[in-house]
C-alpha cells in the first residue's frame, strides 16, 4: 500500500519579522481593516516571496529585539528598514540592498534656531535607537533621546519636549511632512542602504533572496511599489540603473560610517548613569506614594461615606489598570488638555500615583491591626484623637507596615523599567539598547542585575536594622512599664 506524501505543489514559507508598531510606511496595521497589515515593505516581501516560489508569512516583533529574535529562529529574515552595520555583521548576514535611504531633520515650524544638523549641538534631538541616525548623532556629540517608534518622537516635538527629530525619509514623509506644525530643516542628508537580515549560515537562503531582489528590480516591480508609496526618487534611479543594465552587481556597502565597536568601559558608565536615573525616579515616586498613601488609608478607614467611596475608587482604579497604560495616558493623553510633562516627571508622578494605591492598603491594614484597647488607653490618659493617633497608634502601625513598605520600594526599583515606553532612559532601557546593539545579552544582563541588586539590597538591610531598632524600643518600654 502506498502512503501518500506531501503534495509537490506545497510552497515553502518565507517568515519575515518586522515591528508594525508605528512602522509606517514600512509595515503597519491597516486603519481601514485592522486585521491586516500594509506597507511598502509588506508589498515588497510579497513580491520577493513570489519570485522565490514561497508563501510569505509575517511575524510581528519588536524593533529592539529583531536580531535576537532572528537568531532564536522566530522567523527567517528581517525586513524592516535594516541598515548594514559592522556590529550587526558580526551577528547576522546581509542581503543585497534594495533601497537607498536618507536622513531628514525635522523641527517645529515656528522654530528658526535650527536649520541643519550642525545647529543641534546644544539641543535635544529624537531618533530611533540603534540606527544610523542615532550613531551619527553620537559620533557628532549631539544629545539625543531614543524612541521606540516615530509617532512618539514627532508628538514630543510638537509638545516642545524635544528640539528636533532625525528620521529616515520614509518615516519622515509619512508622519511629519503633512503636519502643519512641523517643517524639514534643510534637505535630506547622509545616504544609507536598507538590506534584509538573515541568520549566519543561511547562505542558500541568502542566494535566493539576492536573486529575488535583482528580479523585482529588473522587472520594475519594486519601482512600482515605491512609486505607489511616494518613495521613488533620484537616489533609487541612480541605485537601480546599473542593476537593470547589468553593468554593475549590487553589493552591500556603508555609505556612512555607522559602525561602532563595543566598549565595556563606556557601557558600564552609561549603565551607571541610567541606574542613577532609576534611583531618582524610584525615590521620588516612593515619596509621592507615602504622602498620598497615608491620607488614602485614613480616609478609607475612618472617613465619611463619600470619602471612603472616593478612596476606594482611587485604589481600585490604580490597582486594576496596568501601570504602563497609566503612564501612556499621562504622557500622551494629558497634553490634549494642555498638560505636557517631560518623560522623567511623567514616570515619577505616574509610578507615585500607582504605588500610592498599594501603599494605602498596607497602611490601612496596619492601622486596623492595632487593638481598639490602644485607643481607649490613650483616651483614658486625656489624649484627643489626633494626639492618640500620632503618639500611640501611628508608631505601632509603622512597625507593622515597615516590611511590606520595604518590599514595595524594592519592587518600585524594578517597575521603573516601564518608563521605556515614554522614552525615559533608565536602567532597563539602557540594557535593551546596549544589548541589542552589541549582542552581549548575557554579560550585560549580569551587569544590570548587579546594579539592581546594589540598589535593592541596601534598602532591605536598612529596613531590617530599622525593624530591630523599633522592636528594641518597644521591648524597653514594656520592661520599663513592668518595672514601674
Amino acid at each position: 500500500m502506498l502512503i501518500p506524501g506531501p503534495r509537490a505543489s506545497a510552497q515553502e514559507v518565507l517568515r519575515w519579522g518586522a515591528d508594525p508598531s508605528g512602522g509606517a510606511p514600512y509595515v503597519f496595521t491597516d486603519p481601514a481593516n485592522p486585521d491586516r497589515y500594509i506597507g511598502y515593505e509588506k508589498e515588497m516581501v510579497d513580491a520577493l516571496a513570489k519570485a522565490m516560489g514561497r508563501r510569505p508569512e509575517f511575524v510581528p516583533s519588536d524593533w529592539e529585539t529583531l536580531v535576537s529574535a532572528l537568531q532564536r529562529h522566530s522567523f527567517d529574515v528581517i525586513v524592516n528598514g535594516l541598515e548594514p552595520t559592522g556590529d550587526r555583521a558580526q551577528q547576522i548576514l546581509f542581503s543585497k540592498p534594495y533601497y537607498i535611504f536618507q536622513l531628514q531633520l525635522t523641527v517645529r515650524r515656528d522654530d528658526n534656531r535650527i536649520n541643519s544638523i550642525d545647529d543641534c549641538k546644544n539641543r535635544v534631538v529624537a531618533t530611533l535607537g540603534n540606527t544610523a541616525a542615532s550613531r551619527l548623532l553620537e559620533q557628532r556629540g549631539i544629545p539625543f533621546r531614543s524612541y521606540q517608534d516615530p509617532p512618539g518622537a514627532y508628538q514630543d516635538l510638537e509638545l516642545k519636549r524635544i528640539d528636533a527629530v532625525v528620521m529616515d525619509v520614509p518615516a519622515e514623509a509619512f508622519y511629519a511632512r503633512s503636519n502643519p506644525k512641523l517643517r524639514p530643516a534643510g534637505p535630506p542628508f547622509t545616504r544609507g542602504q536598507y538590506v534584509i537580515g538573515l541568520r549566519k549560515g543561511d547562505v542558500a537562503l541568502k542566494a535566493e533572496v539576492d536573486a529575488a531582489i535583482d528580479k523585482i528590480i529588473i522587472d520594475g516591480t519594486l519601482e512600482t511599489i515605491l512609486k505607489k508609496w511616494g518613495l521613488w526618487n533620484d537616489a533609487q534611479v541612480e541605485f537601480q540603473a546599473p542593476i537593470r543594465s547589468g553593468t554593475q552587481p549590487t553589493k552591500v556597502e556603508e555609505y556612512t560610517n555607522t559602525t561602532t565597536t563595543f566598549n565595556w568601559r563606556e557601557a558600564l558608565w552609561r549603565l551607571t548613569r541610567a541606574a542613577a536615573v532609576t534611583v531618582l525616579i524610584a525615590l521620588g515616586s516612593m515619596v509621592i506614594a507615602i504622602v498620598l498613601g497615608l491620607p488614602l488609608a485614613v480616609g478609607q478607614w475612618k472617613g465619611p461615606a463619600w470619602m471612603r467611596a472616593f478612596c476606594t475608587l482611587y485604589v481600585e482604579f490604580f490597582r486594576g489598570t496596568p501601570v504602563l497604560v497609566q503612564l501612556l495616558f499621562l504622557y500622551f493623553g494629558l497634553p490634549v488638555i494642555g498638560i505636557a510633562m517631560p518623560g522623567w516627571l511623567t514616570a515619577l508622578v505616574g509610578l507615585g500615583l500607582n504605588y500610592a494605591a498599594y501603599e494605602s492598603q498596607v497602611y490601612r491594614a496596619s492601622l486596623e491591626a492595632i487593638p481598639t484597647g490602644q485607643w481607649e488607653a490613650a483616651y483614658s490618659l486625656g489624649m484627643g484623637p489626633l494626639l492618640a493617633f500620632r503618639r500611640i497608634i501611628m508608631p505601632q502601625a509603622f512597625r507593622i507596615a515597615l516590611p511590606p513598605m520595604t518590599n514595595d520600594f524594592v519592587s518600585l526599583f524594578k517597575d521603573t523599567s516601564v518608563a521605556f515606553a515614554i522614552s525615559v532612559w533608565e536602567l532597563a532601557t539602557a540594557y535593551r539598547e546596549l544589548a541589542n546593539a552589541s549582542g552581549q545579552f548575557l554579560l550585560l544582563g549580569i551587569a544590570v542585575s548587579a546594579f539592581y541588586l546594589a540598589m535593592s539590597l541596601p534598602m532591605a538591610h536598612l529596613a531590617r536594622l530599622l525593624e530591630r531598632r523599633l522592636g528594641n524600643r518597644a521591648t524597653e518600654r514594656v520592661v520599663e512599664e513592668a518595672a514601674a
